[in-house]
Order: structure tokens, then C-alpha cells, then sequence
């Protein structure tokens, strides 16, 4: 592929991942992303001889399998959907996948690129901070600052981010961003396979636990007057637990409902275009300013992976578990050669962090994120095949 080509591509995600309140709300970066991932899709996986090639990278491979399993639950869904606008809204969360193969395909592109452009986005990161800008203070885009760390200016790259990181907490009151930047720091800090195991582990345990003590309060939620997402100021009341930060105590009400209330129904999963919560026609009973109906499609749990588990069930669980194994799997275990190599560990870096996002907010549901999720993925993904066929090389 001609550079040329391939850096206009990479311009355009970055612009998309570092501001897509234009580039995507207004320009559909997205969107066109999303095409050319399926272009490169079809371009790499069809031989001059008419074969069908994939290559031997079990990410890869996991991947078309996930969009092979979205896409028959998007034609299930023409069933069940409430109309036509919800099904394409609720859509982008299957097409956003093909930008996995930008990432994949254009993995030894980006090094170049980034090197390029590295002082450009640095100088704009600074301007906005100096004339008081926070359109480029946005937690969803700190991925792409670590995907610009490169071995020589790593420190200084570091330390802008945790400066994005305080400002935004500062600017916005979100202990999210805190959570975040913990989280991250201790996939950067463990320093063995088996201890993250066991630390994610005792992680959903502790969520278990959590739901256990707190079913009896969460459950009043069905109580009086109550909103689209439950009467959770009744909830508020039960406990100065709740109150620490109500962000928080409402997510773990959303999650309570999905998992718990909904179980074992949503290990099949309801599909796209289909309502997330039960909702109230031609009522606006949110401060979020739209009908109930609206809401109940287009919202995601504030969790992405729990919102793509209630509509695409185990199956997607499943498949999303395969990748992130083998992502974890290869990091720790081979961290010391992607320090040496390119220092590529900022990638794994720069996807953690995007994956973190993701916990406590919208992202693979919402053309807005999804493709900086999957194409930091793709040069994950690529990474790792890199490294395999180099070893086996020699």
C-alpha cells in the first residue's frame, strides 16, 4: 500500500480519536473508517488466486468470528427490532469492527506517522490547555497519547497525560478519570500473568459480593415515582455509601438490572434496535432531555462489555474473553520484547486504557468511540503476529 494512502487513513483516525465532537458528530469519521476497514477486509483476505486468507493470528480470526456472530444477530433482530431507526442506530456496534483491519494492516504505517505528527498534536494539546479549550480534555481520547510514546520522549509523553488526566478530573468532578488512571497504572505495574489473573479474579468476585450486600437496597429502585432508570434517589437514601458519588452508585444500580434481574435471559441476548430497559411510550421521564424510548435504545450500560453482553449474550463473551486472553497472555509474558521493539508496549498501553474507558463508559456502542477501541486493537493485534513470525523466523 502506498504511504501516502495509508497516512491519510492514520490522519484521519487520529483526528476522529483526538476530537470527534467534529470529526465524527459532524464529519462521520467514523463511518468512513468503517468502509475502509471493510475495504482493506476484502482487499487482504481474497488472493490474486481467489482464495480465502486469513492470517495465522488468533485475534484476527477471533474477530471475524465476532462480526460473522454480531451479523447474525443483526438479521435475528429484523424480527424483534422496534423500527427501522433504532436497528441502524444500534448498527454501528457491528460495522465499527472493520476498523480492527486498519489497525492490523497498517500496524508498520503508524510508527512513521506518529513520529511525524507527534510535535503537531503536542503543540495543539498545549494550545488548548493555553487559551482554556477543553474540547481536547476528553478521557476517551488519551489512548491516542499513548500510542504517540515513543522510547526517546516517554516521559515527557507520560507526563502530559497525567496532566490531561488531572485537568479533566479538576474540569469535571469525575471520579471515573481517577479510576481510570489507576487501573491503567496497575496493568503497566503487575508484574506476572498469574497475579493479574488472580487480581481480576478477586476483582469480579468483589463485584459479585458487592451485588449481594447491596440487591436489598438496589431493589427499591421499582419503588414510587421513578424514571426510566428506576427511583434512584430512593436508593441514594438507604445508605451514605451511595452517596460518595452518585455516578458511580447509578452504574452499579444499570449494571444490578442487566446482570442480575435479567438473568439467565440475557445469556441469549436481545439483539439491536430492541430496548436496553423497559420503557414508557411518549414519556420523558430522564433529565437527559429525550423520550424514554430514545433513551432506552441508544444508552449503553456505562459498562460497554455489559451493554454488548445483554444484546449478543454468551457468545460474545466468550469471543471478547478469547481476545483479551491473548493479549494479556502476550504482555506479560513478553513484555521485555516489546519494550525493545519500537517500544510497542504503548500500544498495549494505549489499548488498556481505551479498554478502561470502556468500564465505566459508552464506547464500542457509539460510532462517537468505537473505532479508536478497535483499531488500537488491530495494531495489538498485529504486533503480536509480528513478534510470532519473528521468533519462529528464527
Amino acid at each position: 500500500m502506498k504511504v501516502r494512502k495509508s497516512y491519510l487513513v492514520l490522519l484521519i483516525f487520529t483526528l476522529y480519536g483526538v476530537n470527534h465532537f467534529v470529526f465524527e458528530r459532524l464529519l462521520f469519521f467514523n463511518e468512513v473508517l468503517s468502509l475502509i476497514g471493510f475495504y482493506y477486509f476484502i482487499k487482504f483476505s481474497i488472493r490474486p488466486n481467489k482464495k480465502l486468507y486469513w492470517p495465522q493470528s488468533r485475534i484476527y480470526r477471533t474477530v471475524v468470528a465476532l462480526i460473522i456472530l454480531l451479523s447474525i444477530y443483526a438479521l435475528g433482530s429484523l424480527f424483534v427490532k422496534t423500527n427501522w431507526y433504532y436497528y441502524f442506530r444500534n448498527s454501528s456496534i457491528i460495522y465499527s469492527i472493520f476498523t480492527f483491519f486498519i489497525g492490523f494492516h497498517l500496524y508498520h504505517r503508524q510508527y512513521a506517522f506518529f513520529k511525524r505528527i507527534k510535535k503537531w498534536l503536542y503543540l495543539y494539546a498545549f494550545g488548548s490547555f493555553a487559551i482554556g479549550s477543553t474540547m481536547l480534555i476528553d478521557r476517551n481520547a488519551f489512548g491516542v497519547w499513548f500510542a504517540l510514546m515513543q522510547r526517546n520522549l516517554g516521559v515527557f509523553s507520560l507526563l502530559l497525560l497525567i496532566l490531561l488526566f488531572s485537568v479533566y478530573t479538576l474540569a469535571f468532578s469525575s471520579l471515573t478519570v481517577v479510576m481510570i488512571l489507576f487501573i491503567v497504572l496497575f496493568f503497566a505495574l503487575v508484574k506476572s500473568y498469574r497475579l493479574f489473573k488472580t487480581s481480576m479474579y478477586l476483582a469480579l468476585g468483589g463485584l459479585a459480593f458487592l451485588f449481594l450486600i447491596t440487591a436489598n437496597d438496589l431493589e427499591l429502585y421499582k419503588l414510587g415515582s421513578h424514571s426510566l432508570f428506576g427511583n434512584i434517589l430512593l436508593v441514594y437514601k438507604q445508605h451514605s455509601f451511595y452517596n460518595l458519588d452518585h455516578n458511580s452508585s447509578w452504574r452499579l444500580l444499570f449494571w444490578y438490572r442487566l446482570l442480575i434481574e435479567n438473568f439467565p435471559e440475557n445469556l441469549i441476548g436481545i439483539g439491536i434496535g430492541t430496548p436496553l430497559l423497559p420503557y414508557r411510550n411518549n414519556m420523558i421521564s430522564t433529565e437527559l432531555g429525550h423520550p424514554d424510548e430514545y433513551i432506552a435504545h441508544v444508552i449503553g450500560a456505562h459498562n460497554t462489555f455489559i451493554t454488548l453482553f445483554s444484546r449478543f449474550g454468551l457468545g460474545f463473551l466468550i469471543l471478547i474473553g478469547i481476545i483479551y486472553r491473548s493479549v494479556f497472555r502476550e504482555f506479560y509474558h513478553h513484555k521485555s520484547y516489546y519494550l525493545k521493539h519500537k517500544n510497542d508496549i504503548s500500544l498495549f498501553l494505549a489499548f488498556f486504557t481505551v479498554t478502561t474507558v470502556g468500564i465505566f463508559n459508552l464506547l464500542l456502542e457509539t460510532p462517537t468511540l468505537a473505532s479508536v477501541y478497535w483499531v488500537f486493537l488491530g495494531f495489538v493485534g498485529a504486533g503480536i503476529h509480528n513478534r510470532k513470525a519473528k521468533q519462529n523466523e528464527v
